[in-house]
């Protein structure tokens, strides 16, 4: 009975702490990490947080590649949705900020220009018209 009791706390333990560096040093240098949900980043690691080059592949499709501060996406780094599209830029405290290029999969357009908290900060854009000439009679 009591070998059955202990099997059973280990088990439950197990299944509450499936998350877990699977190789390397997730503390400090290079491992990789997977979640209990399947995310999984790759790269380097400082004080146990994302710090330095890493790639995220996250469970519903999406990847991040690129470089982390403090466990957050800080500097240059591509973003590819499950959809297709990205954005390859620059990046501030897990947000598109600073100059940056998106491109939409489905209808082909890029916008190239500067974010700021996730948005498109600077909508200014050059067109021309060719309109004929009024002809005066």
């Amino acid at each position: 009975m009591k070998s059955i009791f202990t099997l059973l706390i280990f088990s439950s333990f197990a299944l509450v702490s499936s998350a877990q560096c699977v190789t390397g040093n997730c503390h400090k240098g290079h491992g990789r990490f997977v979640w209990e949900n399947s995310n999984e980043y790759d790269g380097l690691w400082k004080d146990g947080k994302q710090d330095g080059n890493g790639d995220f592949h996250f469970e519903n499709g999406d990847r991040y590649k690129g470089h982390y501060t403090e466990g957050k996406r800080n500097g240059y780094g591509t973003y590819t949705w499950k959809s297709g599209n990205s954005y390859i830029g620059n990046w501030k405290d897990d947000k598109m900020s600073g100059k940056g290029k998106f491109h939409w999969m489905k209808d082909g357009g890029t916008y190239e220009g500067i974010f700021s908290e996730d948005q498109i900060s600077n909508t200014e854009t050059e067109f021309s018209v060719d309109t004929p000439e009024k002809v005066s009679q």
